[in-house]
């Protein structure tokens, strides 16, 4: 099955250190993040897990995605040790 040129610019990324997703659930997305960077993204909680994420970030900027989740999403973020806790 072909892809089309914007879904294999997505799925290769992280070849040039961003990460893309459209209509990605935050849990997924965590994990995504986690494969790349030492500070892991952790959700606590299912109903934040289930939220729909869309666009692209920085591979190596997990700071800077939990941020957008403060702020557009309105989770609440905590640095925990290497961990940011990501929860309604």
């Amino acid at each position: 099955m072909r892809k089309a040129p914007q879904e294999l610019n997505a799925d290769l990324g992280w070849r040039r250190g961003v990460l893309t997703f459209d209509n990605t659930p935050l849990a997924d997305v965590a994990a995504e993040f986690n494969r790349y960077n030492r500070t892991k993204l952790v959700i606590a909680d299912s109903s934040s897990a289930k939220i729909d994420i869309g666009g692209t970030f920085r591979a190596d900027d997990v700071v800077a995605f939990a941020e957008v989740a403060k702020g557009l999403l309105k989770l609440q973020v905590q640095k925990r040790g290497d961990n940011i806790v990501i929860s309604r």
